[in-house]
């Protein structure tokens, strides 16, 4: 519940450039800091190595915002930087985390131009297709050592060849409870108490969010998760196409956008639901201060980019 608290209460705020501007410096520095982390962890290879699941979830927003910039100033500068991120899933093959941000990147809300769309979607296909047919990501994706992109399914459970470290198991695991209660579900979190219990490891997780809302919740609780993201894009979306002159609503109601898409894919094989710090609070904390901007841009104030 907390990214959702998270963005109640900054909706309620108001918001000034020079507000907007502090927010963006120091969430800048947050990203800088882990990323001279994990440059020196991979220089000299000792100390904290930044969880190589979380840390392209909070690049992402970070690269969601960079490219926004990019095509409401075409400043290459900005691309140059998100560039610089995305080289750290690559150089640690976090396979989704390449596929979300090459999401990005080929499908951002703030693209509008149709040779730029089409520019923008095969470069960002091109990269994908590079790192895939690399000898790491391949040596890491599939147990033969090579494959195809033919090889890879929406449902990654059924290809023996894929190297799915150790979810395969984890939701086999979870299988009985499923069939025993697919309606409904077995209770908040009773994932993670089995999980945790049938492994002895502290704070077990399927690696699969929407396994695990299943799991807790049944196909209701999944349905209703997913039409309240349904729900809240569309009412986003119809917000950004009314206000497009209003350069700091567009930049980051289209960024928000983007990130469903991101989100949606960090939760087939991640716990980004629960990972509030690394991605949802972030999230949803934009979409709150879009709503306030939108707000009170009815009572005069400028919300216009500088």
């Amino acid at each position: 519940m907390l990214p959702l608290l998270i963005g109640i209460v900054a909706s309620g705020f108001i918001y000034t450039t020079e507000d907007l501007h502090w927010m963006f410096k120091w969430f800048t520095m947050i990203i800088a800091l882990i990323y001279i982390t994990f440059v020196f962890v991979n220089i000299f290879g000792s100390g904290f190595t930044p969880n190589l699941a979380v840390m392209p979830m909070i690049f992402s927003v970070a690269i969601s915002l960079l490219v926004g910039l990019f095509f409401l100033n075409s400043r290459w500068s900005y691309l140059f930087f998100a560039a610089i991120l995305f080289l750290a899933p690559i150089i640690e093959t976090t396979r989704m985390g390449i596929a979300a941000i090459s999401a990005i990147i080929i499908f951002h809300f703030a693209n509008q131009n149709i040779k730029s769309k089409l520019v923008f979607g095969g470069l960002g296909l091109l990269i994908f297709l590079i790192v895939f047919d690399s000898e790491s990501f391949q040596k890491k994706t599939f147990y033969s050592g090579t494959g195809k992109i033919s090889d890879i399914t929406l449902d990654y459970y059924d290809n023996p060849d894929i190297r799915s470290t150790g979810r395969i198991s984890l939701k086999k695991a979870l299988e009985p409870g499923l069939k025993a209660e697919p309606i409904w579900g077995n209770g908040p979190r009773a994932d993670n108490a089995y999980l945790t219990k049938i492994t002895k490891r502290r704070g077990g997780e399927a690696h699969n969010d929407y396994l695990s809302v299943r799991y807790n919740y049944g196909y209701v609780g999944l349905a209703i998760l997913l039409f309240g993201f349904v729900s809240s894009f569309f009412s986003l979306y119809r917000l950004s196409k009314q206000h497009r002159e209003s350069h700091y609503i567009w930049l980051i109601s289209t960024s928000s956008l983007t990130l469903y898409i991101s989100f949606l894919m960090f939760m087939f094989t991640d716990n980004i639901l629960k990972y509030t710090i690394y991605f949802p609070n972030y999230f949803f904390a934009m979409i709150g201060i879009v709503y306030s901007l939108r707000k009170n841009e009815d009572i005069g104030c400028d919300t216009s980019l500088q």
